[in-house]
C-alpha cells in the first residue's frame, strides 16, 4: 500500500470516521440501579477482584455511564426545583389556623412541597452519585497504574538464556495452533466477503489503490506548489504545505484503509478477526501519519521549504529515520498486541515483547550513528581547519540535539541492560517510548510554527484579517499585532498540553482519564466559597474590559468637552482626569472581582493580604503612589508649573502613579519620585505669581557717570516689549567692590520660561549702547 495520502472530501472522511467509531447506544441504567452498579465496583476493588486491563477498562466505562446520568440529572432537575421554590414563595406559609384561606390553596402548596421533596431527594441521590463516581474513577485510574508498574518491574527469564527457548519450544504447538486459527479465520472472513459480492470488493481495492497513486503524485509534488502560490511571502509560506500535506496524507491513509476494510471484511466479521483488523489498520495510518511528518520536516528534496534549522548533510542522515521509526513503532505494538488477541502463552508473550524491544532498540540506535558519525566528521573538520581559523563547516544541528542524543544513549543502554537481566516488559516499554516521544516533540513542533505563523499572519497588521481591523475600528496596528501574539501563544499552550497527555498516556493513565481531570479544572478550582473557572475568568475579563472602555470614554468627554467649559485652569483639568482615570481603573477592578464573586468583605481581605507584601519590600511603590494622589489633591505642584527639585528644573509635564515628569531647558524629562515633591523642598516659581524675574548685575568702574549708566539701563528695560510696565524697572547699587560699581537692574516678565531669552537680548542692548557712549567698563 502506497504511504501517501489521497484528496478525499472532508465530509466524506468525517462520515466515515463517524460510522466506524460510533459506539452501541447502551441502556442508561437509573440513579438506583446506577448506585448499586457502583457499590459492586467498589466491593470488587475492595476484595482485589477483576484488577486486571480489559476488567478495569469495563468498569471504568460503567462508572462514567453514571456520573453521566448523574450530572444529567442534576443539570435537569435544579431549574425545576428552582421553579417549585419560587411558586411556594409565592404562596408563603401556611396560616396558624386552619380556614384562613382557600382549600385549593392549601392543597396546591402541599402538592408543591410534596414533589419540591421528591426533586430534592433525586438531587441529593445524584449529587451522592457524581461524588461517588469521581471517587471510584480515581481509585480504577490508581488501579491502572498500579498494574502498569507491576508489570515493568516483573522480571522474566531473559532471552539469553536456555531455559527461554525452552519454554518457548514447549508452548510451540498450543501457540502455532492459536495463531493459525486466528489466520484461518480472517482468510475465511476475507474469502466469504469476497465471494459474496466480488465486483464490489474489487472496486473498493481499485478505489483505495487510485487514492494511494493520486494523493502520492499530488501530495508531494503540487499541494507545496498550490500552497504556495496562494500566500504571500513570509513564515506561512513554509509551514502551510506542511501542514496540508500532513492533514492530506494521514486523512487518506485513513480513508484508504477504511476502503480495504469495506472490501475485505463484513458489517460484523468475528470480534478477534475486527480487532485484528482495526489494529493493522490503525498502525497503518499511524505509521503514514510518523512518515509524512518525518518529510515535511526534514524536506530533503526542497531545502528551502525545510522548517528546523537543520543543515542539507543532516536532513539527508536522518532520512531513512522516520520510516525506521514508524516501522519499529508498527513491529513493536503488533508484537505486544498479538499475544492478547489470540491468548498466547506467557512464552511467546514475553519473546514478542523481547522482538518488539529489540527492534525499537534498533531503530534509535540507528538514529544515533547517524548523528554521532555527523558530529565526529563535523569535530575533525574543525580540527584540521585549527584554532587559529572557523571552521568551514557549520553546525548539522541545533544544541538541542546534544541532550537528544544523551537521552537516547542512556535509554539504549537501559534497553539492552534490559534485555540481559530478563527485565523485558520495561525494556520494550522505554524502546517504544523513546520513539514515542520523538514523534509527539516532531508534531508539536510543527504543530506549533503553523499555528504561530497561521495567526500572526493572518491577524497581524499586515494580514488580511488585521489591515481589516485596522481599517474598520480604527486600532493601532501594535495592539493588533499585541492580540495576534498573546491569542498565538494562548493556541500553543493548549497544543503543547495535548502533547503533554499524549506524553504522559504510555504511563498508565489513559488520554481519558487526563482529559477528565483537565475538563474537571475547567469546571472550576474552588477556593472556600470562591470558584475559580475558565468561565469566570473570562466574564471577569469582559467586565473589566468593558468597564474600562465606558470610563475611557467618559474620561476623554470630560478632557475634551466638558472641563475645558469650567473655569479651572490646564493644570487643574489634568488633575481630575487623572485623579478620575485612578478612580475609575479601581472600580474596573473592583467589577472585576464582584464578576468572579469576590465581594466586598473578600475585598478587604485582599487588601490585608497586600498590605503584608508592603510591608516586605513595596513601600516606596505604595509611598509614592499616595504622594501622587496628594499631589493631584492639594496641588503644591500642578502641570505647567515652573519648579525646581534638587538639580532639576523645568516644567512639569505630567504626574503619574509613581513619579513626575519635569522637562528642563535643554528638552530633556527629568523623572522625579512623587514622594521628593512632598517630603523635600520644592521651589515652585509659578505657585502663587507668574511672573518672571529679570535681574542684571553690572560692575562698571569707580569713575563712570552713575546717572548716566542708570538711565540707560531703564531705557533699556522699558524699551524692550517683554519687560512688564507693572511692577516698574527698577536699577540700585548694590555696592562698590575692589574700585567697581555694583549697579542691579531688575525687570518683570509674564513668565519665568522667558526670563533667560530676555536677560540675554538686554545684556546685547546694553553692551551695544555702552560702546556707543565710550564708556568703558574696565
Amino acid at each position: 500500500m502506497h504511504r501517501r495520502a489521497p484528496t478525499t472530501p472532508i465530509a466524506l472522511i468525517l462520515l466515515l470516521l463517524l460510522a466506524a467509531t460510533w459506539p452501541a447506544r447502551a441502556q442508561v441504567p437509573s440513579l438506583d440501579q446506577g448506585r448499586q452498579q457502583l457499590e459492586r465496583i467498589g466491593v470488587q476493588l475492595d476484595e482485589g477482584k477483576d484488577k486486571d486491563a480489559a476488567s478495569l477498562q469495563s468498569a471504568r466505562d460503567a462508572v462514567l455511564k453514571v456520573q453521566a446520568q448523574a450530572e444529567k440529572t442534576v443539570a435537569e432537575r435544579t431549574p425545576q426545583l428552582q421553579s417549585l421554590d419560587a411558586r411556594l414563595a409565592e404562596l408563603g406559609d401556611s396560616p396558624a389556623a386552619q380556614g384562613q384561606e382557600a382549600p385549593e390553596v392549601t392543597r396546591e402548596r402541599r402538592d408543591l412541597q410534596r414533589q419540591r421533596n421528591d426533586l430534592d431527594a433525586e438531587l441529593r441521590q445524584a449529587r451522592l452519585a457524581s461524588v461517588e463516581s469521581g471517587q471510584l474513577l480515581d481509585r480504577i485510574a490508581a488501579e491502572r497504574q498500579e498494574n502498569f508498574h507491576q508489570t515493568l518491574s516483573e522480571r522474566t527469564t531473559p532471552p539469553w538464556h536456555p531455559r527461554f527457548w525452552r519454554d518457548l519450544g514447549e508452548s510451540r504447538a498450543r501457540d502455532d495452533a492459536r495463531l493459525s486459527g486466528l489466520w484461518k479465520d480472517t482468510r475465511q472472513v476475507v474469502a466469504q466477503r469476497w465471494q459474496s459480492g466480488p465486483l464490489r470488493s474489487s472496486l473498493y481495492l481499485a478505489l483505495a489503490a487510485l487514492v494511494a497513486v493520486v494523493v502520492g503524485w499530488f501530495g508531494a509534488r503540487k499541494v507545496p506548489r498550490l500552497v504556495g502560490r496562494h500566500i504571500p511571502p513570509g513564515p506561512l509560506r513554509r509551514s502551510a504545505p506542511a501542514m496540508a500535506r500532513l492533514l492530506l496524507s494521514t486523512l487518506a491513509a485513513w480513508w484508504i484503509v477504511g476502503l480495504v476494510h469495506a472490501a475485505l471484511l463484513p458489517a460484523n466479521p468475528p470480534a478477534a478477526v475486527a480487532q485484528l483488523a482495526g489494529l493493522a489498520g490503525g498502525l497503518l495510518v499511524f505509521a503514514t501519519f510518523v512518515t509524512t511528518v518525518g518529510a515535511v520536516l526534514l524536506a530533503v528534496r526542497s531545502p528551502s521549504w525545510r522548517l528546523p534549522a537543520i543543515s542539507d548533510e543532516g536532513a539527508r542522515a536522518l532520512r531513512p529515520m522516520p520510516l525506521a521509526a514508524a516501522l519499529a513503532i508498527i513491529v513493536a505494538s503488533f508484537a505486544q498486541q498479538l499475544p492478547a488477541l489470540v491468548n498466547a502463552s506467557l512464552p511467546l508473550a514475553v519473546a514478542l515483547t523481547a522482538l518488539a524491544a529489540l527492534v525499537s532498540t534498533s531503530a534509535v540506535l540507528l538514529g544515533l550513528l547517524r548523528v554521532h558519525r555527523l558530529h565526529a566528521r563535523y569535530s575533525q573538520a574543525a580540527a584540521e581547519a585549527g584554532a587559529a581559523e572557523p571552521a568551514t563547516e557549520k553546525p548539522h544541528f541545533r544544541p538541542w540535539i546534544n541532550i537528544a542524543t544523551s537521552v537516547g544513549w542512556v535509554g539504549v543502554a537501559i534497553c539492552l541492560l534490559g534485555l540481559v537481566t530478563g527485565h523485558v516488559a520495561l525494556s520494550g516499554f522505554i524502546a517504544l517510548q523513546l520513539l514515542w516521544t520523538g514523534v509527539v516533540l516532531a508534531t508539536l513542533y510543527l504543530g506549533m510554527r503553523f499555528i504561530d505563523d497561521l495567526v500572526c499572519s493572518v491577524l497581524g497588521s499586515k494580514g488580511l484579517a488585521g489591515r481589516r481591523i485596522n481599517s474598520r475600528f480604527g486600532l493601532d496596528p501594535r495592539h493588533v499585532e499585541r492580540i495576534a501574539v498573546v491569542l498565538s501563544a494562548v493556541l500553543r499552550t493548549l497544543l503543547a498540553l495535548v502533547g503533554l497527555i499524549a506524553l504522559a498516556m504510555p504511563y498508565g493513565a489513559s488520554g481519558d482519564d487526563l482529559i477528565d481531570r483537565a475538563l474537571g479544572l475547567a469546571r472550576g478550582i474552588s477556593i472556600g466559597e470562591l470558584v475559580l473557572s475558565p468561565t469566570n475568568v473570562v466574564r471577569a475579563i469582559g467586565v473589566f474590559l468593558l468597564a474600562s472602555g465606558v470610563f475611557h470614554l467618559v474620561k476623554r468627554w470630560l478632557a475634551r468637552r466638558y472641563l475645558p467649559t469650567t473655569k479651572m485652569d490646564e493644570g487643574m483639568r489634568a488633575s481630575v482626569v487623572s485623579l478620575f482615570g485612578y478612580a475609575t481603573v479601581v472600580l474596573a477592578v473592583v467589577m472585576a472581582l464582584a464578576a468572579i464573586g469576590v465581594g466586598l468583605e473578600r475585598i478587604a481581605w485582599i487588601a490585608s493580604a497586600l498590605s503584608v507584601g508592603i510591608g516586605f519590600g513595596l513601600q516606596a511603590i505604595v509611598q509614592n503612589f499616595i504622594s501622587g494622589l496628594i499631589l493631584l489633591a492639594e496641588r503644591p505642584v500642578k502641570v505647567g508649573d515652573w519648579v525646581v527639585v534638587g538639580d532639576a528644573e523645568g516644567d512639569i509635564r505630567r504626574i503619574n502613579v509613581r513619579a513626575t515628569e519635569i522637562q528642563t531647558g535643554d528638552r530633556t524629562t527629568v523623572l522625579v519620585p512623587n514622594s521628593e515633591l512632598i517630603t523635600k523642598t520644592v521651589r515652585n516659581r509659578t505657585f502663587s505669581n507668574a511672573e518672571g524675574l529679570v535681574k542684571i548685575v553690572l560692575p562698571m568702574p569707580l569713575a563712570t557717570d552713575a546717572d548716566l549708566v542708570r538711565d540707560l539701563l531703564l531705557e533699556v528695560f522699558r524699551e524692550h516689549p517683554g519687560i512688564l510696565d507693572a511692577p516698574a524697572p527698577a536699577v540700585l547699587i548694590d555696592g562698590i567692590d575692589k574700585g567697581q560699581v555694583l549697579f542691579n537692574a531688575t525687570g518683570f516678565v509674564s513668565t519665568p520660561r522667558q526670563a533667560g531669552n530676555t536677560r540675554s537680548a538686554l545684556l546685547f542692548e546694553i553692551l551695544r549702547r555702552l560702546r556707543q557712549l565710550n564708556i568703558r567698563m574696565v
